[in-house]
């Protein structure tokens, strides 16, 4: 009877593929989805994370976060004090506030603890290999060891060979590789890193390109940068900017702001259901003009219920001023 292969799973699992039985080679096991992730585990404002020209360094730079359009994306630790597990040295964890120098528990998740921290691979090739501090810095997380509880006087000799260890960049968790490399029980660490702070699918969206939808949407705050075709029929938003093209028939509660211009072709009624305020509220100058379409024309004019028409000198306008006018 064969055993469980716990790498032939983890490999297929990778591959795409499902993991039955370990008699059957990898081609002969059936494609299928194996990842299961949640909309706040996606970043959405990943590509404005900085590839080049890193902004911070130093211990002035502490916490600093960096932001585009006063949206944080990457925030940075200088020389962050690490907390151990409460088991033993091996695996040390990214808690902010910082734990206590007895340790954490290590089988559940602290309330403190950071994550989506920024890999080298959001940075460009020519500095893949560039840890957080160095002179031209990168992504690569540096780890400091040393008995000393402040972090100006660490020094070269104090830092921990990438060899030795092994960070997961998105659970904030620091493993030593050996008993051989972990710090002794009078050892603190350290670790300079940037953190990615910005929005995820669950916070937040943002799409260069056309978007195509198929369905009813619904969105509180619905900012459009290009244009959309929708195939639906009702589309409901508490705040709306547009700053293109919207086509197909949509239903919108709440209000709508547009940047630019807007042109109506076809018949635009004003009901603002309640009877005590005014349907169309005109801050500005406002200019009514003749309609033309083709060679067919019709003068401009305005009809007030119960008073009249108001129209250019083509047309006979009769208004009613009521008695005793002269």
């Amino acid at each position: 009877m064969a055993t469980l292969d716990k790498e032939k799973k983890s490999n297929r699992l990778l591959g795409s593929r499902r993991y039955t039985h370990d008699v059957l080679n990898d081609p002969q096991e059936a494609f299928t989805e194996v990842l299961d992730l949640r909309s706040s585990e996606i970043y959405t404002q990943g590509h404005l994370v900085p590839n080049t020209g890193l902004p911070f360094s130093g211990s002035s730079s502490n916490l600093l976060s960096y932001s585009v359009n006063d949206e944080e994306i990457v925030k940075y630790y200088y020389r962050w004090k690490l907390t151990k597990s409460n088991l033993n040295n091996e695996a040390w964890f990214f808690l902010d506030p910082q734990g206590s120098d007895s340790g954490v528990g290590a089988q559940l998740i602290n309330s403190n603890q950071k994550t989506n921290f920024i890999s080298p691979k959001y940075s460009d090739v020519s500095l893949a290999n560039a840890t957080t501090e160095d002179s031209t810095p990168g992504y690569n997380v540096i780890v400091y060891k040393s008995a000393t509880t402040s972090t100006g006087s660490l020094s070269g000799g104090d830092i921990v060979s990438s060899n030795d260890y092994v960070f997961d960049y998105k659970t904030g968790v620091l493993q030593f590789n050996s008993s051989g490399v972990d710090p002794s029980d009078s050892q603190y660490v350290y670790m300079t890193a940037y953190q990615y702070v910005g929005k995820t699918l669950r916070t937040g969206l943002e799409i260069e390109g056309n978007i195509t939808a198929t369905g009813d949407i619904t969105a509180q705050n619905y900012i459009v940068s290009s244009s959309i075709t929708y195939m639906t029929t009702s589309f409901s938003s508490g705040s709306t900017m547009f700053g293109d093209t919207i086509d197909d028939s949509h239903q919108f509660t709440g209000s709508v702001l547009i940047s630019g211009s807007l042109t109506v072709e076809g018949q635009t009624l004003l009901d603002s259901m309640n009877i005590s305020e005014e349907s169309l509220i005109v801050s500005g100058a406002m200019r009514i003009v003749d309609q033309q379409v083709g060679d067919a024309v019709r003068s401009s004019s305005i009809f007030v219920e119960n008073l009249g028409t108001v129209g250019n000198k083509d047309l006979a306008g009769v208004i009613d001023l009521g008695d005793g006018f002269q």
